[in-house]
């Protein structure tokens, strides 16, 4: 049956957008006026049905907001709403594929991160190089777009390597600024058919709710990694403060950088003659690297560690086997990810500062934290090698003020080496700590310093002192105690052994007729090295014993003069049990 008569009127939503048209039509010619009464009237209608049109929109655009919100609510990271998106997508719609692609910038292509129906196996991790596909498209135009037939699409690309109609639709990710993060993107593939508008309409809100969580949830993340980070190099800066060797130095620095980096592996090579070295790793690398690092040196300008030595600036480099400096050996080993920076102080470049990724390319630009750690490293080390170089000249100082009896004539020459070697390999059989030998060498650098306030009368007499002098001479080691206290820096212990290296076992001795063990442990120990020396070297009114019969006479001495625990000791160090 044909129509004689045909009218025709747009439905049109807010903005006169067209939502679709109503017709009417008759089987025979209308009267002018009556086709104008009935224009009016069927106006009527489109403008009502435009109304309804829209509110049903609306209503579908709320709800499929509201499903979604509900959806992606028990996200807790953004991985988890990427794959919640793709499955919501299979499931609230008629797509039988969905893929979520997100921008890399260093690499400037997109990546499928999550994939969900039909070959999605296929389609997860492919990178899309710039313009191809019809993500692209949506990316690069930053609106939704959908084709009814994506095989007439010229840029669309199949999973299945050949063309087949289908419906696409992909949506761009954005964030809480608008800006473009990837594409969410659904299509009919493997059925073929259309995606209806209740279809459109989930997948729009879907994808802006999925870009908005993601940029929460990362920004959320970010901001605890950053209070971790911060929190880890304010523990670490404190720690350094206090540390003194480089080596627990560079051990503090490397393992808060292998925590709080995100990188595999955190290593410092030093400076060599030949080149750069590994010195220390901290992580988790492999033992085939681990070989090859520790034989492997970087002289300036070889390869990319080689270059930061030879051109002092740091350097990230996101994807490493593309790097025209990247190493063979490196690249075989399976090296994604590397940044380096050198660490200098005193104006010169020690060693380059490294941390390594075999897993994934593109971690975030780490290049800030590492150079903040390799000023913190410069520094501690700095102050480490200041604080060595200050003990150094502290004990060749304090070995100087011991010598200058010696250069006095006021004792045999080398007795303070003697002495000190002797006792300290005495406590060294004993077991004592660093620092306890540390205070009896200096106690035996400066046990007689107190003499420097005797006068040569009394201490270069060859006969027999008078009692008078007896006494003054006996007030050295008080008088050593007193001059050495005022340097400010000797501990308790070492001044112990200046006052009291010749108190006596059975209360004899002096300044203070200490008895046993009250005597000071390092003081008991200087005095058996002190009394040997003195016994076997020749004074101006005595000739030099025998190691023999110096030795028999401290093991008479063993229980009045000496601790007897310590001669037991003491000989059988020197070979007499």
């Amino acid at each position: 049956m044909g129509a004689e008569a045909y009218l025709g009127i747009p439905l049109r939503g807010e903005g006169g957008r067209v939502l679709g048209i109503l017709v009417a039509m008759h089987d025979a010619p209308l009267p002018e006026d009556e086709s104008a009464l009935r224009r009016e009237i069927l106006l009527a209608y489109a403008q009502r049905a435009a109304l309804e049109l829209e509110q049903q929109e609306n209503r579908a655009r709320l709800e499929a907001t509201a499903r979604v919100h509900t959806l992606l609510r028990p996200a807790q990271n953004s991985q988890e709403v990427i794959q919640i998106a793709v499955e919501a997508v299979l499931r609230e719609t008629r797509a039988t594929t969905a893929l979520l692609s997100l921008y890399r910038e260093n690499g400037d292509y997109l990546e499928v991160v999550a994939a969900a129906g039909y070959l999605a196996e296929v389609a997860r991790g492919r990178r899309m190089e710039r313009g191809v596909g019809l993500s692209w498209q949506v990316f690069s135009e930053e609106k939704p777009l959908y084709f009814e037939d994506a095989s007439q699409a010229t840029q669309a690309l199949f999973l299945s390597g050949e063309p087949s109609r289908a419906a696409y639709l992909g949506v761009p990710l954005r964030d809480a600024q608008g800006r473009v993060l990837g594409v969410l993107s659904a299509d009919t593939a493997k059925q073929g058919g259309v995606l209806f508008p209740e279809d459109r309409h989930f997948l729009v809100a879907l994808a802006e709710a999925t870009g908005a969580a993601m940029a929460r949830l990362d920004a959320l993340h970010q901001a605890r990694m950053e209070a971790r980070r911060f929190r880890v190099l304010a523990e670490l800066s404190a720690r350094l403060e206090g540390l003194e060797a480089p080596k627990e130095i560079l051990e503090e620095a490397l393992e808060a950088l292998y925590r709080i980096s995100g990188f595999q592996v955190a290593c410092f090579h030093e400076v060599a003659p030949e080149g750069l070295r590994l010195l220390m790793v901290a992580g988790e690398p492999s033992e085939d690297w681990l070989q090859q690092a520790w034989q492997q040196t970087y002289p300036p300008g070889h390869g990319l560690r080689g270059q930061v030595l030879l051109t002092g600036e740091a350097l990230y480099v996101p994807h490493y086997p593309d790097h025209p400096r990247a190493l063979a050996a490196s690249v075989a080993m399976g090296l994604k990810c590397a940044a380096y920076t050198p660490v200098r102080f005193s104006e010169q470049t020690v060693g380059v500062l490294s941390l390594l990724d075999f897993r994934a390319a593109y971690l975030e630009d780490p290049l800030p934290l590492l150079n903040f750690a390799a000023r913190r490293l410069a520094n501690a080390l700095e102050k480490a090698e200041n604080l060595q170089q200050l003990r150094t000249t502290r004990e060749e100082a304090l070995k100087a003020l011991g010598l200058a009896l010696e250069y006095r004539d006021l004792e045999t020459a080398g007795h303070t080496e003697r002495v000190t070697r002797l006792a300290l390999e005495l406590a060294e059989e004993m077991g004592l700590s660093e620092p306890d030998l540390t205070h009896l060498r200096w106690g035996a650098y400066l046990h007689d310093l107190g003499k420097l306030a005797i006068p040569d009368g009394i201490l270069k007499k060859p006969g027999k002192l008078e009692p008078e002098e007896w006494e003054q001479m006996k007030t050295h080691t008080v008088l050593g105690e007193q001059m050495a206290r005022r340097m400010g820096f000797l501990p308790p212990a070492t001044l112990a052994v200046i006052r009291h290296h010749h108190e006596r076992w059975d209360g004899s001795g002096y300044p203070d007729g200490l008895a046993g063990e009250a005597i000071p442990l390092l003081a008991r120990i200087f005095a058996l090295a002190d009394v040997y020396d003195a016994l076997t070297s020749q004074r101006p009114y005595k000739r030099a014993w025998s190691p023999e019969e110096a030795l028999a006479d401290i093991a008479a001495q063993a229980g009045r003069h000496f601790d007897p625990n310590l001669c037991r000791i003491f000989l059988r160090r020197l070979g007499r049990a």
